[in-house]
């Protein structure tokens, strides 16, 4: 037996001396691998070199349930190491069924490949892609039709990589420079609208952002103006609305607040909070019975606005006296 079985491991007495019926030998085994799992791959638990053939990890396997198999000990006291023994076996069935399943394999050697091995399939992939580009280009120059769908699937690749990395303005040119290329591609078309919805709702997100910070400083004219902005992108956004009308009559404008809100309304004639925010508005402007009007319906959409239903209150008093 090999000194470096071990490789210096250092064992606890009281495991080697617990009263069970496995002699110290076949016991350094079973806790030496235990301790193992969490750093060894699948091809050195079964004691293989790395990217072994599937019919090496099936003999190991084979070999190694000899010894860790708790059945393997029928009648005997096994103690804690029975448990160890569980722990070692399932992690050996795992190893083979992924070892002996040639596409997993593979894709485990793949990702569990030594440094040199890992830069050496690197070296060889990007080689294989330069080659099949080169190949792509020269049969390009030969026949233009598959140099276009070349460029097609060029464009589109990196349009899906954009748009998975939130680069959704780059991602809709790439989109619509395919359709260009190629009108019946509805993939494109259909990729290129999803990027510009999804980059004007960042940019709209972007500006009620910009709006908030304004507020809270009281610069409700630069709230105003972010708020203005959002709805140029998207004129149908309740919140710009709603928020901006506010802000325009903190700013002082009226006007301004009422039109926002209108709008608003507009874009959701059955929210409450949109005819909330244009009974406010009216308020301001001193029409008071078209405010009371506008409360009254946001109240009847949704009864939960309390502060709508103080300021019908205190409108309704004022009619009073």
């Amino acid at each position: 037996m090999s000194v470096n079985r071990y490789q210096g491991f250092v064992f606890n007495p009281a495991d080697l001396s617990e009263d069970v019926d496995l002699d110290v030998e076949r016991r350094k085994e079973i806790l030496f691998a235990e301790a193992r799992l969490a750093s060894w791959t699948h091809f050195d638990l079964l004691g293989l070199p790395w990217n072994a053939s599937a019919e090496a990890a099936k003999a190991a396997y084979v070999a190694k349930v000899k010894v860790f198999h708790p059945d393997r000990y029928p009648g005997q006291r096994l103690g804690s190491f029975r448990a160890r023994l569980e722990k070692v076996f399932g992690r050996l069935t795992e190893a083979r069924d992924v070892l002996t399943d040639e596409p997993r394999r593979a894709a485990y050697a793949r990702a569990t490949a030594p440094a040199l091995e890992r830069a050496a399939l690197e070296a060889r992939r990007l080689g294989d892609e330069r080659r099949s580009e080169e190949r792509r280009a020269r049969l390009g120059r030969q026949n233009p039709l598959l140099a276009r769908a070349g460029r097609v699937a060029e464009l589109m690749k990196r349009g899906q990589e954009g748009m998975a990395a939130g680069q959704h303005a780059q991602a809709a040119n790439d989109f619509l420079l395919v359709a260009s290329l190629d009108p019946s591609n509805r993939e494109a078309v259909a990729l290129a609208a999803e990027c510009k919805r999804r980059s004007t709702a960042h940019k709209v997100q972007e500006l009620m952002e910009k709006a908030a910070a304004s507020e809270a400083l009281g610069q409700w004219g630069q709230a105003l103006l972010a708020y203005g902005a959002a709805l140029q992108l998207d004129a149908a956004h309740l919140k710009a609305c709603i928020y901006g009308s506010r802000a325009a009559i903190s700013q002082g404008d009226g006007g301004a607040a009422r039109e926002l809100a209108e709008q608003g309304v507009r874009a959701a004639p059955r929210n409450g909070a949109a005819h909330e925010a244009l009974g406010v508005a009216l308020e301001a402007l001193g029409q008071r019975a078209e405010a009371k009007k506008a409360l009254e319906r946001a109240v009847e959409l949704d009864p939960r606005l309390e502060t709508a239903k103080e300021r019908l209150k205190k409108l309704r008093w004022s009619f009073l006296g």
